[in-house]
Parts: C-alpha cells; sequence; structure tokens
C-alpha cells in the first residue's frame, strides 16, 4: 500500500486530500459514478425554447412542467410510469409538444465520453447514475450507449432520487463499491457535495478538459 498527498482544487470543502492507495499503485479510484443528463448526453434549452414558441407556451414554462413538476417528480421515483406521466403531462401541455420533447434524444457528450473510455481502459468502472423517467433507456439507447457503463441506475427503477443519501449507498451496494475510492460526477453542485460527504471524490461538472484534469490528478489518466 502507498499513500501521496494530492492537491484537491476541485474538493473545495477539503483543501488537501489524502489517497490511500491499494491495489493499483498511483490511481486513487476504481469507479466513476456519472451523471447522464447534461453531462453524458447534452440537452439544447434552444429546443424546449422552440417548442414553447411553435405552442404559444409561456417562456420557461415547458422544461419547468415536463422535468420539475409533481408527475415528473413521481414518475422521476417509479412511482408513476411514463404513460400515466404523459396523461398528466397533458392536462397542462399540447400532446403534440409533448411529443416533440420525447423524440428528441440530446446530442451524445463525445468528448466526455471518450474520457470514460479511456478511464475503463485503465481499469477503472464506469456507472451512470441518474435522476430520471424510464425515458433514460430511451435516450441511452437512441446514441448506442447502454454499453458505455458497466451498470446504468435509474432513480425510476431504484424509487428514490438524488440527492437521498440512499441512492449513492444503493449504487455502492449493488455494484460493490468502496465510497471512498469513487469518483462522482455531478452537474448539480449540491448533488455533488451529498456524494463528497459519503466519503466521494466530487466533481462538479462543467467541461469534459476539467474531468480529464482530474481524472489525471486521481492517477487515471496521464
Amino acid at each position: 500500500m502507498s499513500v501521496v498527498i494530492v492537491a484537491a482544487d476541485s474538493w473545495p470543502s477539503r483543501a488537501w486530500e489524502l489517497l490511500v492507495l491499494s491495489d493499483k499503485p498511483g490511481r486513487a479510484i476504481d469507479a466513476i459514478v456519472c451523471d447522464v443528463g447534461d453531462v453524458v448526453i447534452l440537452f439544447d434549452r434552444d429546443v424546449a425554447a422552440g417548442i414553447e414558441t411553435r405552442y404559444g407556451l409561456p417562456s420557461g414554462s415547458f422544461l419547468l412542467t415536463a422535468l420539475k413538476s409533481p408527475a415528473s417528480k413521481l414518475a422521476a421515483i417509479g412511482q408513476i410510469d411514463k404513460t400515466e406521466w404523459v396523461r398528466r403531462l397533458r392536462k397542462t401541455l399540447p400532446l403534440q409538444a409533448i411529443d416533440e420533447w420525447l423524440d428528441y434524444h440530446g446530442e451524445l457528450n463525445q468528448k466526455l465520453v471518450g474520457l470514460l473510455a479511456s478511464a475503463k481502459v485503465a481499469g477503472v468502472r464506469v456507472l451512470f447514475l441518474s435522476n430520471a423517467t424510464t425515458r433514460l433507456w430511451d435516450d441511452l439507447s437512441f446514441h448506442g450507449a447502454l454499453d458505455l457503463a458497466d451498470r446504468v441506475f435509474c432513480s425510476a427503477d431504484i424509487g428514490l432520487a438524488k440527492p437521498d443519501p440512499r441512492v449513492y449507498r444503493f449504487v455502492a451496494d449493488e455494484a460493490s463499491l468502496c465510497l471512498a475510492r469513487v469518483m462522482y460526477v455531478d452537474d448539480t453542485a449540491s448533488w455533488v457535495e451529498v456524494g463528497r460527504t459519503l466519503g466521494m471524490y466530487g466533481h462538479v461538472y462543467e467541461t469534459p478538459d476539467r474531468v480529464a484534469q482530474d481524472l489525471a490528478r486521481l492517477g487515471v489518466l496521464p
């Protein structure tokens, strides 16, 4: 076993990180748990804005209803299925607008995908953890991305959503992970902070280049 001190400006809650390395000298993590929406798959807000324009909806209202409404929150923890979710959305949104949104699957973040693939080659497991309805599987299938991760965890299947600490522990238990040797990547800072409190190496996603920097710092990439 070896020990190395690494500057940790990506983890503002701690000035320095003491990394205890086990069977892989120089590598501080064994797994990456990564969010999907706006991290692995990028969704252009202009698409929703265009839907609002075409159907005469107030600016900003579509995503607020489609993603943040009570029905959407229930669908994201599996308490209602996709059919019921759409039925409830139709009370405030035109069906054609909903269908347009469901037909849009975003763009694959190719540079980040390349980094995750390189991490897998280096022996690091990659897992996806997303707060999502079962539409997540449609998005991943559309991009041929189901095999990008060793495991995919969807909140609708788990029955819990981030930032509930039980979600992170569920993933760790299911995948036999030691949280202290996991890098957690998410674009929501408060959710990353929950991961940090559980011992994970938290990274608030902004750009693939920053992910690459942290993977190098953690001894995964050169």
